[in-house]
C-alpha cells in the first residue's frame, strides 16, 4: 500500500467557492485507489478563543457526520433486508399500526429514494408528542411516489424502523449490523471516541433558530416561533456534541438522518461497504421521480456520474451539512476501486457564516476530486511512505 501524504488537495477547500461562498476553516481529504491512498489536511480543526493559537486540523480529528449518517440508516436497512427481517415494500402501516396515519401506506424503499411525501424538516423538539408521533401527525406535503422531496423527517422514521424491528436502540443496531462487521470501530453515535481529538463546528443552534425565526427555507406555523422563543437554545460553540437539533434535542444525541461522529480512517471503511459491486448496483439503481441536479437518487444514496482518471465514473456517496461527503465507485474492468472521504468545518468562524454563505458540499467533494486527480495521475507530487 503507497500512502501520498500532500496540503495540496484539502487546501482547495480553503481558497473560496463559487457563487461567494465561505470556504470551511479546515479539511481532511482521504481518497483510496486501489492500492493507493492520498491523505491531505489543511487549516484549523478550531478557532476556539481558549486556544493560544489555531489548533491545527489532522487526520486524527472526529468530525460531526450530520446526513453521510444517512449512508448508516440505509446500510443498516438493507442489512435487515437481507436476513429477511423486513422487506423494502413493507409499509410504514406494517410496523405502527393506525398510527402511521396518513403515512400507513409509506414503504421503506419511498423513504430511503426520498418519495414519502413526507415534509423535508420539522423542530420536533419543540413539539409535547415524542419524534416519531410528531413525524406521523404531520400531513404529507406531497402523495407517496408522485414526487422527490429530500426529507430528513422520512430518514428518522426509517431509524425508527430499525428500532422496532430490532426491540434495541437505533445506534446499538447500527454498531451491531453495519459498523462492527465493517471494522469501523472510529465511528460513534453522538460524539467523537473516547479521547479523540474532535473539530469545532458552529456556534450552537445559530443555523436552525434562524430558520424558524425567518422561514427560510421551511415555513412554521406561528405557535411553534412562539415555542422557539422561550427554547433553551444551545449558545456555545459545538464540540463533540451534535450539532442537528433534531437530532440532538428531540432524538437524545443520534436519529436516522444524523448524529453519527469519524474520522477519515473510520469512514473509509463504510465507503468500502459501498465499493462493493452488488451494493453499489443496487444503491446506484435510479427509477422514479428524481430531483432537477448533478445527482440522482438511488436507493438511500446519491449517484454521481464524476470523472476520474480520464474516465466517467459512476459514484455512489452522500454530503452532509456541517461540511462531510463519502463517495466510493466500485471496481471495474478497467479501473480500481475508488473510495473518497472528506471532512471539513464549515459551520466553524468568527463570526459563524451564515447559512445562504456556506460552501456548497457538493462543491467542496468536486473540488476535491479534481485537485486529488491531478495529483494522483499526473504530477505525482507527495511524499510516498
Amino acid at each position: 500500500m503507497t500512502t501520498v501524504r500532500t496540503a495540496s488537495v484539502a487546501d482547495q477547500l480553503l481558497i473560496g467557492t463559487q457563487h461567494g461562498a465561505e470556504p470551511p476553516v479546515g479539511a481532511v481529504v482521504a481518497i483510496v485507489e486501489g492500492e493507493k491512498t492520498l491523505l491531505s489536511t489543511a487549516g484549523a480543526a478550531s478557532l476556539e478563543q481558549s486556544h493560544a493559537v489555531a489548533e491545527a486540523m489532522t487526520e486524527q480529528h472526529v468530525h460531526d457526520l450530520a446526513s453521510v449518517s444517512k449512508v448508516l440508516t440505509t446500510l443498516t436497512m438493507l442489512r435487515l433486508r437481507e436476513t429477511g427481517a423486513l422487506r423494502l415494500t413493507n409499509t410504514l402501516g406494517d410496523f405502527f399500526g393506525p398510527s402511521a396515519g396518513a403515512h400507513g401506506a409509506v414503504t421503506l424503499d419511498d423513504l430511503l429514494r426520498h418519495r414519502s411525501g413526507m415534509r423535508p424538516w420539522w423542530p420536533l423538539y419543540l413539539a409535547e408528542e415524542s419524534p416519531l408521533e410528531s413525524i406521523l401527525a404531520l400531513p404529507p406535503s406531497a402523495p407517496a411516489g408522485t414526487k422527490w422531496q429530500y426529507s430528513d423527517l422520512g430518514m428518522q422514521a426509517l431509524g425508527a424502523v430499525i428500532a422496532h424491528v430490532t426491540g434495541q436502540p437505533f445506534e446499538s443496531s447500527v454498531q451491531e449490523l453495519t459498523l462492527s462487521p465493517l471494522s469501523a470501530n472510529t465511528v460513534t453515535p453522538a460524539g467523537a471516541y473516547s479521547e479523540a481529538p474532535v473539530a469545532s463546528g458552529g456556534l450552537g443552534d445559530a443555523v436552525e433558530r434562524d430558520m424558524i425565526a425567518s422561514g427560510d427555507p421551511y415555513s412554521v406555523s406561528a405557535d411553534v416561533r412562539a415555542a422557539a422563543a422561550g427554547f433553551a437554545w444551545r449558545e456555545h460553540i459545538i464540540r463533540d456534541e451534535t450539532a442537528d437539533c433534531n437530532a440532538f434535542h428531540a432524538f437524545g444525541g443520534v436519529a436516522g438522518h444524523a448524529g453519527w461522529f469519524s474520522d477519515a480512517a473510520g469512514l473509509l471503511h463504510v465507503a468500502a461497504a459501498l465499493a462493493d459491486p452488488v451494493l453499489a448496483a443496487e444503491l446506484a439503481d435510479v427509477h422514479g421521480p428524481q430531483p432537477a441536479g448533478a445527482f440522482r437518487q438511488g436507493t438511500g444514496v446519491r449517484v454521481y456520474e464524476q470523472q476520474w482518471r480520464g474516465q466517467q465514473r459512476t459514484f455512489v456517496g452522500h454530503p452532509g451539512f456541517t461540511g462531510t461527503f463519502i463517495a466510493a465507485a466500485p471496481e471495474t474492468a478497467s479501473a480500481p476501486r475508488v473510495l473518497m472521504v472528506v471532512l471539513t468545518n464549515r459551520l466553524h468562524g468568527a463570526p459563524p457564516p451564515a447559512r445562504r454563505a456556506l460552501a456548497p458540499v457538493d462543491d467542496l467533494w468536486r473540488r476535491a476530486v479534481g485537485a486529488a486527480d491531478r495529483i494522483l495521475h499526473e504530477a505525482g507530487t507527495g511524499d510516498s511512505t
